[in-house]
């Protein structure tokens, strides 16, 4: 970052966090006894992160909880809604700390492929996507993986060619970190067989003749994606509503969100919306502030509506598209290659290290994608030399990593010595656990995906989806980290890794709350705190409940419906 830049975060962005930071409101416990509430929650079983007992009512006023324990008759008026819970269990507002809301919502309408379970099915629906195209519009979305169809083998372009003559297609794996380009789209990067090398962090999949198949990993796949136009802020703030309304329906009603640069002037714009539904805690791309260094123009935002928290760096890849870096080489592919993944561009020499420099200066957060137990070294290295071992300095920081999927023990014991936030998707483990045995081997799985070891180290723990990766449904995700369920299986995988429902949902709600510098706002249901919660359709605590069936029936942000169950 420049000197300009470091200046206008530190102001900036000093103060849109500083917010969360404030004590939160209390509520005047005079005033309470003959102020009537706005709300009263009654018949409810309440849990939260600090009760010591289900708690059976509750009263908000002004947006924010005054009352929680027994029924207090005094705050009920002639004005005051009342909520009958039905003895049905309460839970704090989810927190997902780690999502893509734009591309989440933009593709509830687009190209899907996550489930196509064959290549016919694959090329059926690129091809009926096409048909809705004018000529030499973009073919984007799909989020296919090769676990559909049970073939570790990727698609090729000669999959959609035919099906896609007049429209460049390009088609992201699951993970967002590698995509299939058909020719058309490698006609207009002028990749061909004898040009461009793989660009630095990338790798661009050639046959034996040395012909590009389409598959592009990491940094390559900008070789095509800088070619495809932007939206507009309309479509943006369209998709970023729609995913506001698919969080709500699952209870969510905050989000740790990691947009680009140029996407904020649509935040900007749906801040100033009376009638949003989620908070968005915003940590935009490390490769957008460099880029965009002398002209940063950040806004205000709506204090703990939408607020820019920090910035997020990439470090490596992911274990799907064997480019998560590793200590050691993955375990040789099917065609006998191997690799130990790679580090992202301009990550090495020193440049990742200044960012977390500048960052520590201006008092911001630093989350980084680290998957790899090598990328996951990388970042505790770092932030050990920035921040140093002693004192409350880094920890204050609570500097985040994202992912920290494959850990050795000893960089487990390092997040719990160290106070980084690990930052984790348990969904993710439902879903690579099919086959991340072939790729890494059992042993090394074996502190994979290490919920109970992190807690068990002291570290602090906190769970999102990473949506559109994989669902936006929590109870998935908390599902996998309670019982070690295989995705759409019953099959349970490193189940020494499970945790309780209660530790699962602090990792949802007041952990949350944490890691996003908001832990005196939201993510508990206490007096003060602002009034976001859940009425659920079953009680997760009933271990005769399928954790994955659960729903969210009714959803209130401040007190306010924003989500009723058909």
């Amino acid at each position: 970052m420049t000197t300009r830049l470091l200046a206008v975060c530190a102001a900036a962005l000093l103060a849109l966090a500083a917010t969360p930071h404030t004590a939160r409101a209390q509520p005047d416990a005079t005033a309470s006894a003959v102020q009537p509430a706005d709300l009263v929650i009654e018949n409810a079983r309440i849990w939260s992160d600090g009760l010591p007992a289900f708690a059976r009512f509750a009263a908000v006023r002004d947006g924010r909880f005054v009352h929680v324990g027994e029924p207090d008759l005094a705050l009920i008026g002639p004005d005051t809604a009342r909520l009958d819970a039905q003895n049905r269990v309460v839970i704090p507002g989810l927190i997902d700390s780690h999502i893509h809301m734009l591309g989440g919502g933009a593709g509830l309408a687009g190209l899907q492929l996550r489930d196509a379970a064959d290549r016919g099915e694959f090329v059926r629906r690129v091809g009926e996507r096409a048909g809705t195209l004018r000529p030499g519009e973009w073919i984007t979305g799909g989020r296919w993986s090769t676990d559909s169809w049970g073939d570790p083998t990727f698609p090729d372009r000669s999959w959609i060619d035919e099906a896609t003559p007049n429209n460049p297609a390009l088609i992201s794996r699951m993970d967002g970190h590698s995509a299939l380009a058909n020719s058309l789209a490698l006609q207009l990067a002028e990749i061909t067989r004898d040009s461009p090398p793989d660009p630095p962090g990338g790798v661009i999949d050639r046959d034996a003749d040395g012909n590009p198949t389409g598959i592009l990993r990491e940094s390559a796949v900008q070789l095509v994606a800088r070619l495809i136009p932007g939206q507009n802020i309309d479509r943006k703030v369209e998709a970023l509503r729609a995913a506001s309304a698919e969080a709500a329906a699952h209870g969510i009603t905050a989000v740790g969100d990691i947009p680009g640069l140029s996407d904020l002037p649509a935040y900007e714009r749906l801040a100033g919306d009376p009638a949003l539904s989620t908070r968005f805690f915003l940590y935009p791309t490390a490769d957008d502030w460099r880029a965009a260094a002398m002209g940063v123009q950040w806004f205000e935002g709506r204090a703990n509506w939408v607020q820019v928290n920090g910035f997020k760096a990439y470090l490596d890849g992911t274990l799907g598209s064997r480019t998560a870096y590793m200590s050691e080489p993955f375990l040789p592919a099917r065609d006998g290659s191997t690799t130990r993944g790679l580090l992202r561009e301009g990550v090495e020499g020193g440049a990742f290290r200044e960012d977390v420099q500048d960052a520590r200066r201006a008092g911001v957060q630093v989350i980084a994608h680290a998957i790899g137990d090598a990328a996951n070294d990388y970042f505790l290295d770092t932030l050990e030399e920035v921040y140093g071992t002693r004192g409350p300095g880094l920890r204050d920081a609570r500097a985040r990593a994202e992912h920290a999927q494959h850990l050795s023990p000893a960089e487990i014991a390092r997040f719990g010595s160290l106070g980084v936030v690990a930052s984790m998707q348990p969904l993710h483990k439902a879903d690579d656990g099919r086959y991340a045995e072939a790729y890494i081997g059992p042993e090394r799985c074996r502190t994979s995906y290490a919920f109970k070891d992190l807690l068990d180290a002291g570290a602090v723990l906190v769970f999102g989806s990473d949506w559109p990766v994989v669902s936006l449904n929590p109870w998935l995700g908390i599902d996998a980290a309670v019982t070690g369920r295989l995705l759409d299986s019953d099959e349970a995988w490193m189940t020494h890794q499970n945790i309780t429902i209660g530790e699962a949902l602090r990792c949802y709600t007041s952990r949350a709350a944490y890691a996003l510098r908001a832990e005196d706002e939201i993510g508990k249901i206490e007096e003060g705190y602002r009034a976001d919660f859940v009425v659920l359709s079953d009680s997760p605590f009933d271990p005769a409940v399928d954790l994955r069936t659960i729903r969210a029936m009714e959803t209130y942000v401040e007190g306010r419906l924003v989500y009723r169950a058909p």
